[in-house]
């Protein structure tokens, strides 16, 4: 419409002069995007009849002119015809929805004159929040999430558990074994964040219309759960960096640095989440971005999540690649060292071996930090990956002809999304992997730590408990045990 008002009528505008007159013609970029959007339309529904325009070819009708034929004009001399996606353009409003769209009742009680949501609603019908399930098949995205949030589930709680273990447990919270507690926590924190979404996920994706995404300006559910997920992944990516920069520090340099800077550690792991946090809060950049759950907005995702996971990630990820290659490059000169008295070696002899012996110690000491470490810059470096790849995915073009493709029954929700919207919104598999792996950090920080020797710890405390007038005391159990 937007172009053939433009095409048709031709605006006269005063230049000052009496009876004197420019006239401005039709825009070329109007022209264009008629064209771009119609295209794909006209096609699918084998209208070829409908003959689109040349947008290099003169304006139809405008050899008439003196002057003419006109070409189609730039956009600061042509007759811009003002376009706006609502209900102002809805010829005929449509008479029935056709699933996954709803009727939007706003444009019903107030006979077209208003829309639930500009964005989401056209002529009486709504694509209801959240959009991005309806061009899957029916039910796919809350089944996959589902299981997702599941497996954040028992991750925290196992990360809890551990974390109590730690505190409960004597000997637990000296250095380096409470770099591995704060890990827990965080890791427990970061998982719970999918607490609010049990039950309804659309309590904390959506407005209270239904129609509108949840965000920090219509929904107090997303705001608490996009704040307490950023503290939680950014926490979590710090203390586990943390964990690798002690491995490096004590394996490569035999060095305590870090339990010399408890401040230092604490200030990464716990103030820096929380201020990312607090300035989210304070800006209202969090609401619902293609998940099932709230964080940064689209907009704000790289400065307030990926930024700063990158700035702490990848350092420490270099970093553990360096410990790596220091401890394979130990291992294979242990096993080809000779076994010779101390008293026939140089100084400096001496010294290398002492120091393979000591990495080879830290390798039996700390290979389940160096594992987790491992994992979990894997998981984060494929979200990332993820973000980037499937992220950049933001052509709408496609939308329109997805559209008329259900509108006009030409398929189910699942045969007009697997034609149309493929390739154009987040794959699945790589959805669902990515949010696995991530869904199971803290299942994995249990596995390695919640080990043999702490169930032991644990049944050594509980029967000191029971034994011993409630004191806890290892070593009335231990006698415990022995009597």
């Amino acid at each position: 419409m937007a172009y053939m008002c433009s095409a048709a009528y031709p605006r006269p505008v005063r230049t000052g002069q009496t009876n004197s007159f420019n006239v401005l013609f039709a825009c070329k970029s109007t022209c264009e995007r008629a064209r771009n959007e119609c295209k794909a339309n006209i096609e699918y529904l084998n209208q070829t009849k409908l003959l689109l325009p040349d947008c290099s070819a003169p304006i139809p009708n405008t050899d008439k002119f003196s002057t003419g034929p006109i070409l189609y004009q730039n956009d600061n001399s042509c007759n811009a015809v003002p376009f706006k996606s609502s209900n102002q353009t809805c010829v005929s409003p449509l008479k029935e929805c056709v699933s996954p769209f709803v009727v939007d009742l706003v444009f019903k009680s107030t006979n077209g004159l208003k829309n639930t949501d500009d964005l989401n609603c056209d002529c009486g019908c709504c694509l209801p929040c959240p959009q991005t399930n309806a061009f899957y098949k029916p039910g796919l995205l809350d089944k996959g999430f589902f299981i997702t949030d599941i497996l954040k589930g028992v991750s925290g709680v196992l990360s809890f558990v551990l974390a109590i273990s730690y505190v409960v447990l004597p000997g637990k919270l000296q250095h380096p074994s409470n770099l591995i507690f704060y890990a827990a926590v965080s890791t427990g924190i970061f998982m719970m964040a999918v607490a609010p979404s049990y039950g309804d996920p659309r309590r904390v994706q959506c407005a209270a219309n239904g129609i509108e995404v949840a965000s920090s300006h219509n929904n107090i559910w997303c705001t608490a759960q996009g704040a307490w997920l950023l503290f939680g992944a950014i926490s979590t990516t710090a203390w586990l960096s943390i964990v690798i920069v002690n491995l490096h520090l004590h394996t490569v340099w035999n060095s305590s640095w870090l339990s010399q800077r408890a401040w230092f550690a604490h200030t990464l792991g716990w103030l820096v989440p929380a201020a990312f946090a607090v300035i989210a809060v304070l800006t209202k950049s969090l609401g619902w971005n293609n998940s099932n759950m709230c964080m940064a907005t689209a907009d704000t995702a790289d400065v307030l999540l990926f930024i700063p996971l990158g700035a702490i990630m990848i350092p420490s990820t270099l970093l553990h690649m360096a410990t790596f290659v220091h401890i394979i490059k130990i291992t294979i000169q242990a096993e080809r060292s000779e076994t010779v008295s101390h008293s026939t070696l140089s100084s400096g002899r001496a010294a290398r071996i002492s120091h393979r012996r000591h990495v080879l110690n830290a390798i039996r000491i700390q290979w389940r930090a160096a594992v987790l470490a491992m994992v979990v810059c894997s998981s984060i470096l494929i979200y990332w990956t993820f973000y980037v790849i499937e992220g950049s995915k933001t052509d709408l073009s496609w939308m329109n002809t997805w559209k008329v493709c259900i509108l006009t029954r030409q398929g189910s929700q699942e045969e007009c999304g697997n034609r149309f919207a493929t390739g154009h919104v987040p794959d699945f598999l790589f959805m669902m992997i990515t949010e696995g792996l991530v869904s199971t950090t803290g299942l994995w920080i249990f596995l390695l730590f919640f080990k043999k020797t702490l169930m032991m710890e644990w049944r050594d405390y509980m029967a000191g408990w029971i034994c011993c007038g409630g004191r806890n005391r290892r070593r009335e159990a231990e006698q415990f045990y022995v009597i």
